[in-house]
């Protein structure tokens, strides 16, 4: 019998949910898992995760994932991990949470985030670390402990992400991969080290910080109770990898110049992967760090499947939670391009790129009499794919010559969410064939950190694609319209919340 291919795991720990996924070099599904583990919203403003119940959901689907690798015969060559960015968890000298992980979602830090922008503050940080800036950045936050929760700040040992707190767990050391450390807002995207302003700005040393390490870094000293529960053996390595969204974007194998990476889930984000940084003069865009040579440039939206599941309570409220979205998708198919002249603006919850503005919020633009849920329900699809458009516009002012979207997200799964994002975006969208792109792109740099393959992109690449869903030109005017009038309101609002 042939002896099975080496095998490695991503794990990508979500804002809502831990997924992890076993996969051959060649990029062949061998096992997958997830968990849900959910927000908690104690305060107006305050979104938190428990650590230690998403650490015991991520164990528990990891621990299923590697039982069923072994049961095929394989061994785990390496292990990569992905995470969410922007969290902060307060932890003590023997690394225990002492609070809840202050997540990307977060907007305690709001005013913080707005005198810096006044004051420019914001701006020289953006210009050195490439984060616009806004209250999910952990500088604020760790700004707003310093001054709102004394008490809390001066007994946390260090402030680390979920990522760092399981590399702890497993290895004993504190670690954060360049791609989570950029999106705290502290790096130095030029130097991969902590900017002193920002730190002084975010009153913390570095010694409080995790020491930074390249996203190839693996480790292969776990402590014995983990080696144990996991089944882990000598030759097997965890990798750090890197953030959510630069995973995703090596997970569906974008190439640097002519692929855009688009992801639709509970929020939205467009990224294209740089050889160098780029920065946008008027910092709508964010930069940073991708794997050891890479960097992601692009922008995420908050208004995508957070903003839709509200408008779906409210309009479908009588269709069971777990079918709404294919019955708004279906009522929403039956009306024509532009919503007749409807526009939703669906920040909810403020929103990111490309206004970096946490007191937006949404409205119902140009509702008529003649206008039911069916057109409410198309403007919606459409409003969350003109939000990611309108980051795409900045972006092509710096990274020109797009040939194709390659996709990511549940939202993307929606025959009606591709067609909208081909026809308005003008290209053709492209569904890679495995949809779990960070856990993907995790598990492939790990492949790459191990010498398993020679370029993570271009594994990825060779897993391949699902025909494209391509524009429809005879839609294209109309969209057109539909956007200029979108963003006629949008900028119409931004004064009102100034």
């Amino acid at each position: 019998m042939p002896e099975a291919a080496p095998v490695v795991v991503g794990v990508d720990l979500g804002t809502s949910a831990v997924k992890v996924l076993a996969t051959t070099a060649g990029g062949r599904e061998i096992a997958t898992g997830s968990e849900f583990y959910g927000l908690e919203t104690p305060h107006q403003d305050f979104v938190e995760q428990d650590a230690d119940v998403v650490y015991r959901a991520t164990m528990h689907v990891l621990a299923r994932v590697l039982s069923d690798v072994r049961m095929r015969g394989s061994e785990v060559a390496a292990i990569g991990f992905s995470s969410a960015m922007h969290g902060v968890l307060c932890v003590d000298e023997a690394g225990e949470p002492l609070s809840h992980v202050i997540t990307w979602m977060d907007r305690r830090a709001h005013a913080i985030a707005d005198k810096w922008r006044a004051d420019g503050n914001g701006s020289a940080l953006y210009a050195r670390t490439g984060a616009p800036m806004h209250p999910m950045l952990p500088v604020t936050k760790l700004r707003w402990l310093a001054e709102n929760d004394r008490d809390l700040f001066a007994r946390t040992a260090r402030f680390v992400g979920l990522k760092e707190l399981f590399i702890f767990r497993w290895t004993g050391e504190w670690l954060v991969d360049h791609g989570i450390a950029s999106a705290t807002g502290m790096l130095d995207l030029r130097t991969r080290d902590w900017f002193p302003l920002a730190l002084d700005l975010a009153q913390v040393e570095p010694e409080r910080l995790s020491r930074l390490a390249p996203p190839s870094t693996a480790l292969r000293t776990f402590r014995a109770a983990i080696a144990r529960e996991l089944g882990l053996g000598e030759a097997t390595a965890v990798v750090l990898a890197s953030a959510d969204g630069p995973l995703a974007n090596i997970g569906v194998g974008t190439r640097p110049h002519g692929d855009v990476a688009l992801t639709l889930g509970t929020s939205g984000a467009v990224r294209i992967l740089s050889t160098e940084p780029i920065l946008d003069a008027r910092g709508r865009t964010f930069c940073y760090c991708a794997d050891d040579v890479h960097y992601v440039v692009g922008g995420p939206t908050s208004a995508a499947g957070a903003s839709l599941d509200w408008i779906f309570a409210l309009l479908l409220d009588e269709v069971p939670k777990e079918e709404r979205f294919a019955s708004a998708a279906a009522l929403a198919a039956q009306v024509a391009p532009g919503a007749d002249g409807l526009v939703v603006l669906p920040f909810f919850g403020g929103e990111r790129a490309p206004y970096w503005n946490s007191a937006l919020r949404g409205t119902f633009d140009g509702l008529d009499l003649a206008h039911d849920r069916r057109a409410i329900l198309r403007a919606a699809f459409e409003s969350v794919v003109f939000g990611v458009y309108a980051v795409y516009e900045v972006m092509r002012e710096h990274a020109p010559g797009a040939k194709q979207l390659l996709l990511s997200g549940g939202l993307t799964k929606a025959p009606l969410v591709r067609e909208l994002l081909a026809d308005i975006f003008g290209l053709p969208a492209v569904q890679p064939r495995e949809q779990e792109a960070s856990a993907f792109g995790a598990a492939l740099l790990a492949a790459q950190a191990v010498g398993l393959v020679a370029d993570a992109t271009e594994a990825a690449r060779a897993a391949g694609y699902d025909a494209p869903t391509q524009p429809n030109g005879d839609h294209a005017l109309a969209y057109r319209k539909a956007f200029d009038k979108y963003r006629r309101y949008v900028d119409a609002h931004l004064p009102l919340v100034s």
